[in-house]
């Protein structure tokens, strides 16, 4: 294996790294400046968007030191590495936006019941800050995105599609605060924020239900996509005539790595030597087609369990 190909996931994990760490900070700065706009607008969209990035920004950091670790910790007592760090991470945010969403929910229950004006003074100064987020979680999910798409990996998949919520929730907030300081003076417009909240509600039950699938799926080892396993039974098929029979393939993902192992039966009057060139061709093949992975082939002569 030539040294660009050996170089790559590193650079990749490093670049990870970085932009993992960017959205932290990016994050802890618009927590900061989202408090400063609650309070002085008064405003319950703004406080619900202030802890959904609290989820958020847990998230990101959780996620910064699980990519840490895997970068940098030491793997012989754990021969598959740190992936499913990745995976408890994403189960301990959907924790934190739980507890999130019961805290909107009920401020906006006594909203609805003690209707309450927002500071109008506050409001242009709110909005300002929520253009400036919605800036930011543009770029990290744009940035985010097409870094996962070079190789997959559990933390971007999830954090990409966490900043694309949050875009939408910015825009949320900013129709909301626009609304209520357009028809600030009318009667009804006290409802605008808690009503705004709510909906920033339901996309955190969504954001709940995502994470949380996706990281039980992970640590309950759950096979490969649809679409990987085609991948799988192509390359077998071009060695058909090779072997005799496929008595099991198991499939798993750990963190950014996926594990195959596949279970062939090949005719008894086989030299080893033939029979371990047809193993490492499918396992070259494999290997090169699925990016990050790791393919064990074991001679079997019965199915296995």
């Amino acid at each position: 294996m030539s040294d660009h190909t050996e170089s790559r996931p590193v650079n990749h994990s490093r670049a990870k790294e970085r932009s993992i760490l960017l959205g932290l900070i990016l994050g802890i700065l618009g927590l900061a400046t989202g408090i400063i706009a609650a309070v002085i607008a008064n405003s319950l969209t703004l406080e619900s968007e202030i802890l959904k990035n609290i989820g958020l920004v847990t998230a990101v950091f959780l996620s910064y030191l699980s990519i840490r670790k895997v970068n940098r910790g030491k793997t012989e007592g754990y021969n598959y590495g740190y992936g499913k760090l990745e995976s408890v991470s994403g189960l301990i945010v959907a924790a934190v936006l739980v507890i999130s969403l019961i805290i909107i929910i009920g401020h906006a229950v006594e909203r609805f019941q003690h209707p309450v004006e927002l500071h109008e003074g506050g409001l242009d100064l709110a909005i300002v800050f929520s253009a400036v987020a919605l800036l930011s979680s543009v770029w990290l999910w744009w940035h985010d995105y097409h870094l996962s798409k070079e190789e997959y990996s559990p933390v971007l998949e999830s954090l990409w599609r966490m900043y694309r919520f949050k875009t939408i929730a910015s825009v949320l907030v900013i129709i909301s605060l626009s609304l209520s300081a357009v028809f600030n003076d009318q009667p009804w417009a006290s409802y605008i924020d808690p009503v705004g909240s709510i909906i920033i509600g339901l996309f955190i039950v969504q954001s709940i239900y995502n994470i949380s699938t996706m990281s039980v799926y992970d640590l309950l080892d759950r096979a490969l996509e649809e679409s990987l396993q085609i991948v799988i039974l192509r390359e077998l098929a071009q060695y058909f005539d090779e072997y005799e029979a496929i008595h099991g393939i198991r499939s798993r993902r750990s963190g950014a790595n996926v594990y195959v192992e596949i279970f062939l039966e090949f005719d008894g009057e086989k030299k080893m030597g033939d029979v371990q060139k047809v193993i490492d061709a499918i396992r070259t093949g494999l290997e090169s087609k699925i990016t990050s992975s790791e393919i064990v082939i074991s001679p079997a002569t019965a199915a296995v369990a």
